[in-house]
């Protein structure tokens, strides 16, 4: 079954080369190879291009403590949904209570040295000394005070919980917090498209697990720039995704209806492959002659074929018969 399956997947696509001795004694006997042709026509249709995507978060935080002190307690849990400024971690004030009292003295002494220097007892630069030692006790205080309640930034959800209660936060961050209302995808265009592409222009995605349950959103970022190593610029869309479904890591792919163009269609029965490449041909008659011409195909469009390049309109294009032809060869148009 598989095999079957597996030869009528390949059907559209006419292998070249496979028979070549055909060819030749058709050339040889200088007998008209008998084939059926189309014409080639334009036909207006819709833009429509597939990316390939993953769900991400709209805004991504790590909620970190700048001290390596010991974590008191941990209010939240993965899952939990948190509001902007929502108390988040208690962080252990054991050295912010010893900063504090470093701070005292220093500012003891600093009176002290600010009294002898009015009277003349000690140099403005024993002074300027002092003075140096509290502005740093200062700002390390203030510094740690900041960091015993951690909050969060944003309106979201836990996603990620890296240390429990009593451990000493290291270089990860505590916990990750995401806003997944909305969310983005981001994908990659072909710089062809750079120029018909805007802000605010309608994004349908669908995401695996849901099927074909559509969510609608628009694009909100345009890079200014090209990959020259792919020739092509990314872009992002938003989607409210109030109800949350759309989850961040989800496979999905968004579409792209960039308008009504003009295009030549073919039949996909006229596509040659070359073998041993990924080149695609087809085979043009012209006076009772053939001429083998390379293409490049657009999108499919079920039995059809978009041409970008290689066929004219009102060109004759060969359906049938290929696997008699080589460039050159005469042939006799059937119906």
């Amino acid at each position: 079954m598989k095999q079957i399956i597996y030869l009528a997947a390949l059907a559209p696509l006419v292998l070249f080369g496979c028979t070549k001795k055909d060819a030749k004694q058709a050339t040889q006997n200088n007998s008209p190879v008998k084939v059926k042709i189309e014409t080639a026509q334009t036909q207006e249709i819709d833009q429509i291009y597939d990316y390939t995507s993953t769900v991400d978060a709209a805004v991504k935080n790590y909620i970190t403590s700048a001290g390596g002190t010991r974590i008191e307690k941990i209010w939240v849990e993965v899952g939990s949904h948190v509001r902007k400024g929502q108390r988040l971690v208690t962080m252990e004030s054991t050295s912010l209570a010893t900063t504090m009292d470093q701070l005292a003295n220093i500012k003891s002494e600093l009176d002290r040295m600010n009294a002898l220097y009015k009277s003349g007892g000690v140099s403005k630069q024993q002074l300027d000394q002092v003075q140096t030692q509290y502005d740093v006790a200062r700002k390390s205080a203030d510094n740690l005070r900041r960091n015993i309640v951690l909050s969060s930034p944003i309106n979201g959800v836990v996603t990620q919980k890296n240390f429990d209660n009593g451990d000493v936060s290291g270089s990860q961050p505590i916990l990750q917090v995401m806003q997944i209302s909305p969310v983005k995808l981001k994908f990659s265009i072909n710089e062809a498209l750079y120029s018909k592409v805007k802000i605010g222009m309608a994004v349908k995605a669908t995401v695996e697990v849901f099927g074909d349950e559509e969510f609608f959103g628009k694009i909100t970022l345009i890079s200014p720039t090209i990959d020259p190593s792919s020739r092509t610029f990314a872009v992002e869309a938003s989607f409210a995704n109030g109800n949350q479904k759309l989850k961040p890591g989800m496979f999905g792919r968004a579409t792209l209806n960039l308008g009504k163009a003009i295009k030549i269609l073919v039949s996909d029965k006229a596509i040659v492959k070359q073998e041993g490449t990924n080149n695609k041909y087809v085979y043009i008659e012209n006076g009772g002659k053939v001429e083998f011409r390379q293409v490049v195909l657009g999108r499919r469009l079920n039995n059809r074929y978009e041409i970008l390049s290689g066929i004219n309109e009102g060109e004759n294009v060969v359906t049938e018969g290929q696997s008699r032809l080589k460039n050159g060869v005469s042939v006799n148009v059937v119906k």
